[in-house]
């Protein structure tokens, strides 16, 4: 387990992991190639998702190039940082001298892979799942949200691009995982024990991430209920369907695991347990589900400073407003980005790390003035993220500019993280 830092030095130390996507290739066969690894069937539930691409270019490159850069300017602000360059960076920003904090910066994954290096590698993926899978010993090896939580993060800043969106998500967009509340509400609906649907359409999460038109947002929100809940996903009539997506909070290696051996009761999915494949008769117990219900998840998703989605949102939101910042500072074209709808849904990340999660869909791939921007402007979005990421822990009055998306400045209270003297909620995921 790693120290604390926070009262080891004269400065408050933060730990931030930039988590750029993708990395590994999509390979036949899903069997020996895949991710979500399932214990109990012990196979992979889906195919790695390598990420978008168009044009020759590729996502999880430009990601990891832009995360680079990130921890470059970061390191001034680490505790053995050159902090006057980092200061020098600030005063673009600011009038004013922000409180001083370092920053250790880590990455989640490795330099990304070619197709060729793919090819020559028995294990292509190994170092860029997400969940944890064998070895090909058999060897249970972390994945990448395992290895994020043993670095005990204040907050991942996971970053990514997509082919192309819909066309009312033109902007730079939050990434948000609904709370658990939110969640159960849907699920008491599918029980028929709330009648209406004024819970969703009247709520600022009701704009829900769809996979596809063959189903209305509501009913997409309806199937990530049972997802979340059961692990099942829902036929258009609502029925449960047989496509098990397995239990994600036990594919990874953390304090919320079940006790050793659960395998043995969670294969015959007995009804009124937390292992139903039913909606009807699932019983959420257990340290995951404690862990869902807590006033700290509370924290990282519902409410906050955005209104809504807590500090995951406000974390995204203000990192995407100091990035166009940062394009308008360095007289960078930033043409039609703004800040944009949030995606919601059950997103992996934004669950399955106890840190504040920054998760962004910079830019859409299809779309030429975005890739102009890629193309010309890394080093402004990485300054961006770099300063956005400082004011989340420092607080920052931003320059007052005829500026439509100035950041707001506003620092995240870590201190109602606070589990014990000395310990944090950041702390938790590793025990």
């Amino acid at each position: 387990m790693m120290p604390s830092l926070m009262n080891d030095r004269e400065f408050p130390v933060y730990r931030v992991v930039l988590d750029p996507g993708h990395g590994g290739r999509c390979k036949s066969p899903m069997s020996r190639h895949g991710d979500r690894y399932n214990t109990l069937s012990k196979t992979y539930l889906d195919n790695f998702k390598e990420g978008a691409s168009f044009a020759g270019l590729e996502e999880n490159q430009i990601v990891y190039d832009i995360s680079l850069r990130v921890r470059r300017i970061l390191k001034n602000c680490s505790p053995d940082g050159d902090y006057k360059k980092f200061a020098a960076v600030l005063k673009k920003y600011t009038d004013e001298e922000p409180d001083r904090v370092n920053i250790v910066t880590s990455l989640s994954r490795k330099k990304s892979i070619s197709d060729a290096e793919a090819d020559a590698l028995e294990d292509p993926n190994a170092g860029y799942r997400l969940f944890d899978y064998p070895d090909r010993r058999g060897i249970m090896r972390e994945g990448r949200l395992s290895k994020i939580n043993s670095l005990r993060p204040n907050l991942v800043v996971s970053l990514h691009l997509a082919t192309d969106g819909p066309s009312d998500y033109i902007a730079m967009n939050p990434v948000i995982a609904a709370p658990y509340d939110f969640l159960n509400e849907g699920l008491k609906y599918l029980r028929r024990e709330k009648k209406g649907r004024a819970f969703y359409s009247n709520n600022r999460l009701g704009d829900w991430f769809c996979e596809s038109h063959r189903r209305s947002d509501f009913e997409w929100f309806l199937n990530d209920v049972s997802v979340y809940f059961t692990g099942c996903p829902l036929e258009k009539d609502r029925s449960v369907s047989g496509k098990f997506k397995g239990y994600r909070h036990n594919m990874v290696s953390w304090k919320y695991t079940d006790n050793r051996g659960w395998e043995s009761v969670a294969r015959f999915h007995q009804e009124n347990t937390r292992y139903s494949r039913n909606y009807m008769d699932v019983v959420p117990d257990g340290r995951f589900w404690d862990r869902e219900r807590s006033k700290y998840e509370k924290y990282r998703r519902d409410g906050g400073e955005e209104g809504f989605g807590g500090d995951n949102a406000y974390a995204a939101y203000e990192i995407i407003r100091y990035m166009l910042f940062s394009l308008y500072k360095n007289r960078r074209d930033y043409g039609a980005m703004k800040t944009g709808k949030p995606y919601i849904s059950i997103w992996i990340m934004p669950v399955h790390v106890n840190a504040i999660n920054a998760y962004i869909e910079i830019a859409y791939l299809r779309r030429r003035r975005d890739r102009n921007i890629l193309a010309t402007s890394k080093n402004e979005l990485a300054e961006g993220i770099a300063v956005g990421i400082y004011s989340l822990f420092s607080g920052m009055n931003p320059r007052k500019e005829p500026f439509t998306y100035l950041p707001k400045g506003k620092k995240i209270d870590m201190r109602k993280y606070d589990v014990s003297d000395g310990r944090s909620y950041f702390d938790e995921a590793d025990d």
